[in-house]
């Protein structure tokens, strides 16, 4: 076994224990310690692909062109700086190696600010960190063809156990929205995100409440409240925004966008779903005097039978 794994499963056995410890000052190593096993190991998937070569030639972050004394030039790593997880992942797309599932993101995130801000997460952030990391570590030890229970001992049984609690939580949370017209059967809730502690444990603080414009939002890890309006583009940001992203991209129109009858950015056109999420507007039919189909993007905010074009010529007509 390499030195580099070693080090790799010492550091996720320090982040578990740092985990478990219920000394406030230890969350920061925990999310320092498992963030470092988990780049060291995809980092080792890397050298056992090219054995031959200098690790250093594959880890490096920074190369620079250097002559080789026969016309040509080779690149040199420049420094001792190595590759963060965004550069590991292209890596694996360069050498051919499939990126295992989870989300090493979340960690990413938190040990930055961690790092940067000196900001605090609750438990249950690191939890869903830890949680998230589970498929991606299972994966990398797959590549090693090294067994995680064997390597990790009682830190891979409490990670098991981590990712059981953490989907139950994560399950219960998303069922409190069962009763919203489109609650219950989110498609990407893994992307909700507290914007003050990142966790994706979005809940409904009644989870009776049908009345999408009644929502009182909650984040199971931190406590933090949100407003109907602002649970509701969190949820929508979630489920279409890669969505709305690639399509504004590629020149079409964005699928998410302000309601006319409401006023939020909370009207979604996406495959058959045609409707505010908050106020359950719906825009249909056709402009009384063109013909075009009318949706958010065109409708009028004067006249919901005309379209903007249309009702504009016929106010300067008058």
């Amino acid at each position: 076994m390499s030195e580099l794994v070693k080090n790799a499963i010492i550091s996720i056995q320090l982040g578990i224990e740092d985990y478990q410890s219920n000394d406030p000052r230890r969350p920061i190593s925990a999310i320092r310690n498992f963030y470092a096993g988990v780049l060291l190991l995809g980092k080792q998937c890397l050298l056992n692909a090219a054995p031959a070569a200098d690790p250093m030639e594959i880890l490096a972050s920074k190369f620079v062109p250097v002559p080789d004394g026969d016309g040509g030039v080779v690149h040199k790593p420049r420094g001792y700086g190595t590759i963060d997880v965004s550069e590991l992942q292209q890596r694996f797309k360069d050498f051919g190696l499939g990126w295992p599932p989870g989300d090493v993101g979340t960690l990413q995130k938190l040990r930055n600010n961690f790092e940067h801000y000196h900001s605090a997460a609750p438990k249950e952030t690191i939890r869903q960190a830890i949680a998230a990391c589970f498929p991606t570590i299972g994966g990398f030890f797959a590549i090693l063809e090294l067994s995680p229970p064997e390597e990790l001992g009682d830190a891979w049984t409490i990670m098991l156990q981590e990712d059981a609690f953490f989907k139950k939580q994560k399950a219960e949370s998303d069922a409190t929205f069962g009763r919203i017209f489109w609650g219950g059967a989110f498609a990407n809730s893994e992307l909700f995100q507290c914007s003050s502690c990142s966790s994706s444990l979005i809940s409904q603080s009644d989870p009776m409440n049908s009345d999408p414009s009644s929502i009182n939002g909650r984040c199971v890890a931190c406590g933090e409240a949100f407003g109907a309006a602002e649970t509701t583009k969190l949820i929508i940001d979630a489920e279409f925004g890669a969505d709305d992203y690639r399509s504004v991209k590629d020149g079409g129109e964005s699928l998410i966008s302000d309601c006319p009858e409401c006023g939020e950015t909370t009207y979604v056109t996406h495959d058959d779903f045609n409707q505010c999420f908050l106020c359950e507007h719906q825009i249909e039919g056709e402009c009384g005097r063109c013909g075009t189909s009318l949706g958010p993007h065109n409708v009028s905010i004067n006249d919901s039978q005309f379209c903007n074009y249309c009702d504009h010529v016929m106010n300067k007509d008058d």
